[in-house]
């Protein structure tokens, strides 16, 4: 009894794994497309080292102090700083080059900081 049991277990998982594995296969790379800036672009925004007054050029942040609105974390004299042109808005240098190859605007205003839309780019990943 518990043979037949067993052996019809097999069967049926047998065959369940057969069925799956004939199914086609998503192509995942068609759904983790990424829109972002391409790289020359974003190297062509002015990056600075923060001094120790850590003083950003930027706008909103004439008290010195503040945090990166991507990692959250405070700005440190010596951090390399990356600020979009058109709106001024600064970032961690690794943080903003990361948000701008995956996304095509600013993470605060979410305007783009590149007035053309050529310089768009989609890779995928």
């Amino acid at each position: 009894m518990l043979c037949a049991i067993g052996i019809g277990c097999l069967t049926h998982f047998k065959h369940r794994r057969r069925t799956i594995s004939d199914e086609p296969a998503i192509d995942i790379t068609i759904t983790r497309m990424r829109m972002g800036l391409d790289e020359s672009t974003i190297e062509s925004f002015e990056k600075i080292v923060l001094g120790e007054s850590r003083r950003l050029p930027g706008v909103g942040h004439a008290d010195g102090t503040g945090c990166c609105s991507i990692c959250l974390s405070e700005y440190n004299g010596k951090d390399i700083i990356r600020c979009i042109p058109e709106c001024k808005h600064c970032f961690h240098a690794h943080c903003i080059d990361e948000w701008l190859r995956m996304n095509a605007t600013c993470p605060i205003c979410r305007n783009s900081p590149s007035p053309s839309h050529s310089h768009l780019h989609i890779s995928s990943s």
